[in-house]
């Protein structure tokens, strides 16, 4: 059914569940996996210059992004032929809402069928100031989309019904 996924990985313990369900289905369809990792340099702009062991933020970003893409493709590599791994790093270089139509610009232009990606379930406040990745993601993409919510998320709302 599906030939090609791809996941947006971005270290956190979301993109880790999510990467896990796209491995899976990957093995399981045996298609091709593309992990993708869209660096933000603004993101690093909160720190101060004498925190980055880089020459500039985006420097920074690039060498994050490519380390959470060595982990990601590592993880992938125990279960997938290595010829069945890609992996690809977008610089966005404004907000959650140019990353999200980076990634599935990129997902269009790869020929993917599926979209992976983690999603922390803001909501509230939360959900105002960070906007929602998951959420643009789905606005923009005419590409199915599986969506993992963290463990965390769910077993706090599990705590909350009771």
């Amino acid at each position: 059914m599906y030939k090609h996924l791809l996941v947006a990985v971005d270290g956190s313990q979301t993109s880790k569940n999510a990467l896990k369900h796209a491995i899976g289905l990957a093995n399981v369809e045996n298609a091709e996996l593309t992990l993708v990792n869209v660096a933000n340099p603004a993101e690093y702009m909160a720190l101060a210059p004498e925190f980055l062991q880089h020459e500039s933020y985006e420097g920074a970003a690039l060498a994050d992004g490519n380390k959470v893409l060595d982990l990601a493709e590592k993880m992938a590599g125990e279960v997938l032929a290595k010829d069945k791994i890609h992996r690809h790093l977008i610089i966005a270089n404004k907000g959650a809402k140019e990353m999200a139509q980076l990634l599935v610009a990129y997902a269009d232009q790869q020929g993917s069928d599926l979209i992976i990606l983690g999603t922390h379930g803001r909501s509230g406040l939360m959900h105002l100031l960070m906007g929602s990745f998951a959420e643009t993601v789905m606005r923009e993409s005419h590409l199915p989309l599986l969506v993992i919510r963290s463990i965390q998320e769910e077993e706090q709302g599990k705590e909350k019904q009771k």
